[in-house]
């Protein structure tokens, strides 16, 4: 198996398991009879288990942001930007609905990993082009007078909170509504575009 390939599958391994069992109930060892490795190759490729979560999670949110990049150096506006964000949050979260549940629990329980994000995501020069290409698109509505003045680093919690809720509330929607994955999946279609609409609606003026 080539370097590159054998690198992507301990980490769709390691992904399946964290999310299913949990980071600290996932040994190095769960991972490498899934893929069919030795533990050295997991230890040579990432280091630490820890190490190996970190690179996920980092590939995960990269995955949201990157289309980011691709739209800077073109016209675009605050709120076709809110649309392909919400968009492309909602693809990522629907390929995996456990997704939310996994990383606010780990989040929660481990301030090291709160502080990873920090250090070595949210002050990194690439997550700060993002953000000072949105607070651009921000301040360009505002000087319009098309939205109400509002920090760039609230409008992606709006985002992000009303995002997530809605993958966190499926499974009370589905036992509630006792909705199959046709119905799931259309609760999910119109709460995407419930939210693209309260979020424009709710910075404009």
């Amino acid at each position: 198996m080539a370097k590159k390939n054998l690198e992507s599958e301990i980490m769709l391994a390691a992904e399946k398991l964290f999310i299913e069992k949990g980071f600290e109930a996932t040994s190095t060892t769960d991972i490498t009879k899934m893929v069919g490795c030795n533990q050295a190759l997991v230890n040579y490729y990432f280091r630490t288990k820890e190490k190996l979560f970190q690179k996920i999670f980092s590939q995960k949110l990269e995955h949201i942001w990157s289309f980011m990049t691709l739209e800077s150096n073109k016209s675009i506006s605050l709120f076709d930007f809110i649309s392909r964000f919400i968009n492309a949050y909602f693809e990522e979260l629907t390929t995996n609905k456990k997704l939310p549940f996994f990383i606010i629990n780990e989040l929660v329980i481990n301030q090291e990993r709160r502080k990873f994000i920090r250090e070595e995501i949210i002050l990194s020069d690439k997550f700060q082009n993002y953000y000072t290409t949105l607070n651009n698109l921000v301040q360009a509505e505002v000087k319009k007078g098309t939205i109400r003045d509002i920090e760039p680093s609230d409008l992606l919690l709006h985002i992000i909170s009303l995002t997530v809720f809605t993958f966190i509330s499926l499974p009370l929607y589905e036992d509630f509504f006792l909705k199959d994955d046709v119905g799931v999946q259309n609760y999910v279609n119109d709460r995407k575009e419930e939210i693209i609409i309260l979020i424009i609606n709710g910075i404009r003026k």
